[in-house]
């Protein structure tokens, strides 16, 4: 088996975070937004358009002949969606897709595309969008969520990425737009999206599934916009420590990561609650400035956790959850805020006497136990078909 690529497959799962938004009374300057880009895209070959980015992303070009896509997806999906190639889960079907001329049993992962195949060039993918005009004075984000493998990025016919910075199909993206974007007002991006190269690390089933012909390129998971004061807030975590073996006590660390999206110092404060617990701390940012900030237990006593519920995998106990509401606060506004859940567990590992790995949550011995899984191959989210191979 190669260990060039990722094979796809599924474990047991012992732990999870769930997002959940419960209701905050506060004075904003901007709560967090989303603006969910999926449908309206369109989708062409490279070699069949011949303007460029800057012109593909303006708001007035009309991308004529393209086919219309909803995004998520692949190339090929969205290719064999609109009828253009037959459903290669089909019999001999996928061979039948240009590019297919490797011999069968080999790892097309670790091989170059023909050169006359479609998917060995460049894709376009463009969408026109509508920013809410209650946004305006807001900070624009726009968030990539997946892109296999490599790409140039155009909003409203100016460029805000290329190839040496978006690369990697496991990756995400951030874009701050706010200078670019216009709120009230009809806006464009354009992608130009190429597929991984044999030696690139990306998306592969290895000797699970057989590999699509475009090498799954394309805008594989969600794109969206989304608002925020002058600072936003991402990331936000809380991590758990047990006193073992009672488990009586638990310590937590909440930490969030916090970008100044503007040119200027910006001083404010971070606040976060779990059920009544409440903590906070001021915190500077220069201009532009990124920083990781945390809450730990030896300075926030408060983290200290008596007698708290337990979050148990099935057939172990109670999955219970705790929310967490972490906001960032610039001159009694909001600038940021989010909403989740956690549960608080400890998961551990130790070898045995026999040199055996043995795994414990919260203390107690659990059986890993999963098998083998591939998702879809052309990775056509159905959650139907998830629960049934479950």
């Amino acid at each position: 088996m190669s260990m060039r690529g990722f094979a796809s497959f599924a474990i047991l799962v012992v732990t999870f975070v769930n997002s959940a938004a419960f209701a905050q009374d506060h004075k904003d300057i901007a709560r967090e937004s989303s603006l969910a880009l999926s449908d309206g895209w369109n989708l062409q070959s490279s070699g069949k358009v011949a303007d460029s980015g800057d012109v593909i992303s303006k708001p007035t070009y009309q991308p004529a002949g393209w086919y219309s896509v909803t995004v998520p997806t692949t190339v090929v999906a969205a290719l064999v969606k609109e009828r253009v190639y037959p459903d290669p889960n089909f019999g001999m079907n996928l061979r039948q897709f240009p590019g297919m001329t490797y011999p069968i049993g080999a790892n097309f992962s670790n091989l170059p595309m023909e050169q006359d195949s479609p998917f060995a060039t460049a894709w376009w993918y463009r969408k026109a969008f509508t920013i809410p005009a209650a946004d305006k004075g807001k900070t624009i984000w726009l968030d990539f969520n997946g892109i296999n493998y490599r790409a140039n990025i155009w909003v409203n016919g100016k460029q805000i990425a290329n190839l040496e910075q978006v690369a990697g199909a496991w990756r995400t993206y951030e874009f701050n737009i706010t200078d670019i974007a216009q709120a009230g007002a009809e806006n464009a991006v354009a992608v130009q999206v190429w597929a991984p190269g044999q030696n690139d690390l990306a998306i592969t089933f290895v000797d699970w599934n057989p590999a699509p012909p475009d090498k799954n390129m394309g805008l594989w998971r969600n794109v969206e916009i989304k608002t925020s004061g002058p600072v936003a807030l991402r990331y936000p975590a809380a991590v758990s420590h047990l006193n073992s073996p009672d488990n009586s006590a638990a310590e937590l660390t909440v930490a969030a990561q916090l970008k100044n999206a503007s040119n200027q110092t910006v001083k404010g404060i971070l606040k976060g609650s779990i059920e009544r617990i409440q903590f906070e701390q001021e915190v500077d940012l220069g201009p532009n400035e990124v920083k990781d900030v945390s809450f730990t237990p030896e300075k926030f006593s408060q983290l200290r956790v008596s007698n708290p519920r337990l979050w148990w995998p099935k057939q172990m106990g109670t999955p219970n959850l705790y929310p967490l509401h972490v906001e960032f606060d610039v001159d009694g506004r909001v600038s940021d805020s989010s909403n989740s859940q956690f549960g608080i567990r400890e998961i551990t590992s130790d070898l045995n006497e026999n040199n055996h790995r043995v795994f414990k949550v919260n203390g107690k011995r659990i059986l890993i136990r999963g098998g083998g899984y591939s998702a879809d191959m052309l990775l056509r989210y159905d959650p139907k078909n998830i629960e049934d191979q479950f």
